[in-house]
């Protein structure tokens, strides 16, 4: 009996082993695993980050009330063409810097500007904005945080044609903007166009789409 009971403990030990190389050696493929799985989603996440978004710091006032100074933002720049209304990165080789603005008119369109009523007009028509109030539902195409008042003697006088090839984009916090209209900038090249800003991620209360 003795025996018979020391055989049953020794195959007992043996199956223990046996449990235990088996459990080490899942683990061990468990954590190859979740290495594996971590290396994959660290190499997508630079793969879209590199060619499909990019993330941008906002500088300065100029694009308030929409975007503010220190805004953090998701800029999608693959095969991205301007439109109208795009708020868009510029890497401009006149101020040489990033700067942010909104597209008004593209290559071909004309731009007018009654700087003493803050109009701007595009093709003859008036660009579809409002006057940014506080609470105030949005209505417009969009908000300015001002009317257009102050020529920054970009051109001698208005209307102007936008070459093709070139986009006229303009700042929503329109007398604080050095943009399209200012001496310095004037119409921007199609190819500075790093892309279009798609999303705000920081701050994180005002994460979200950019409409």
């Amino acid at each position: 009996m003795k025996g018979n009971l020391s055989e049953e403990e020794k195959n007992k030990e043996e199956n223990e082993k046996v449990k235990e190389k088996f459990s080490m050696k899942k683990f061990l493929n468990d954590v190859a695993d979740m290495f594996e799985s971590v290396i994959f989603s660290i190499f997508i996440v630079l793969l879209i980050f590199t060619y499909l978004l990019r993330i941008s710091d906002v500088s300065g006032p100029s694009m308030e009330p929409t975007l503010l100074d220190k805004d953090r933002v998701v800029i999608s720049p693959l095969l991205y063409e301007p439109k109208q209304n795009d708020i868009v990165i510029v890497n401009s080789s006149a101020l040489d810097k990033l700067i942010v603005k909104r597209v008004i008119a593209l290559g071909g369109q004309t731009v007018d500007i009654d700087f003493e009523n803050g109009i701007v007009y595009v093709d003859g028509e008036p660009v579809d904005e409002q006057l940014y109030v506080e609470g105030e539902e949005l209505k417009a195409h969009h908000f300015v945080n001002t009317l257009t008042t102050e020529n920054m003697q970009a051109f001698e006088e208005y209307p102007i044609e936008v070459p093709e090839g070139s986009i006229f984009v303009l700042g929503d916090n329109r007398n604080r903007s050095k943009d399209s209209k200012h001496s310095e900038l004037g119409f921007v090249p199609e190819e500075e166009v790093v892309g279009k800003v798609v999303m705000r991620i920081y701050p994180l209360s005002k994460f979200g789409f950019i409409k």
